[in-house]
């Protein structure tokens, strides 16, 4: 569903993405996991066609990211970043349906599609005449979820969706997340530095440092066999932390 074939990325001549080749089937849920700095965000901003890379190729369901094709590509795709980045000038309602009004949707069909996303992310419909300042943490997180997920995009990426949020948030949240991910069936790339999400949600892990993978698999293995010191030292970071 999602290829990255050789790509690069620099700035003022410091390579911030190393030659990167990743694969990610349809439904999958892949986490790239790391520390600050070390790539996961610019390789997100690039499968969204927000970066452009050095070098390599973005191919999206088959079609190769260019400046020809971003528009099409980018209704196939939802995109989560920290804290939301919701329009404060406009309420709940109005942020999550925005792009549906954009491309055309009927009054209708956008209705239906806002009950559908209210009932799966939990959110109290009463809210939805808020505006983003009015919203606690948690439901501006799931409003940007649902602008998101408006319309049904076929590949979902997420940065840091929940690294804001106090660790009770949070634990509410993965869990509608989750539910989100399975029910919308879309494939997912969620960035984040943390263990615990990333062994809540992936079905693989990229570990990234300073740009490059230096392991992928499964969480397990990575925790279980890692493959390096740099890794090692990652996950026990975290594990001494908590």
């Amino acid at each position: 569903m999602l290829e990255l074939r050789e790509v690069t990325k620099s700035y003022a001549g410091a390579t911030v993405v190393a030659p990167l080749t990743l694969n990610v089937a349809a439904g999958e849920v892949l986490v790239l996991l790391g520390p600050s700095g070390c790539g996961k965000t610019t390789i997100l901003r690039m499968i969204a066609g927000l970066v452009t890379p050095a070098s390599g190729e973005i191919t999206v369901d088959g079609l190769p990211l260019s400046n020809a094709t971003i528009s099409h590509v980018r209704h196939k795709l939802g995109y989560v970043i920290q804290e939301g980045g919701l329009f404060p000038h406009l309420t709940a309602r109005a942020n999550i349906v925005l792009m549906a009004r954009h491309v055309g949707w009927l009054r209708e069909r956008m209705e239906r599609r806002l009950v559908e996303l209210v009932e799966m992310t939990e959110f109290p419909p009463d809210a939805l005449d808020r505006y983003p300042t009015e919203l606690s943490g948690g439901q501006r997180q799931r409003v940007s979820l649902m602008r998101a997920l408006f319309l049904e995009p076929r590949l979902l990426l997420l940065d840091e969706p929940l690294g804001a949020l106090d660790p009770l948030i949070r634990a509410g949240l993965q869990r509608d997340l989750k539910t989100a991910f399975t029910r919308s069936g879309a494939t997912v790339v969620l960035v984040t530095h943390d263990l615990v999400e990333a062994s809540w949600f992936a079905d693989r892990v990229c570990v990234l440092e300073a740009g490059r993978v230096v392991q992928e698999g499964p969480f397990a293995e990575i925790v279980e066999r890692p493959a390096s010191q740099f890794v090692r030292e990652f996950v026990n970071s975290q594990v001494v932390a908590s």
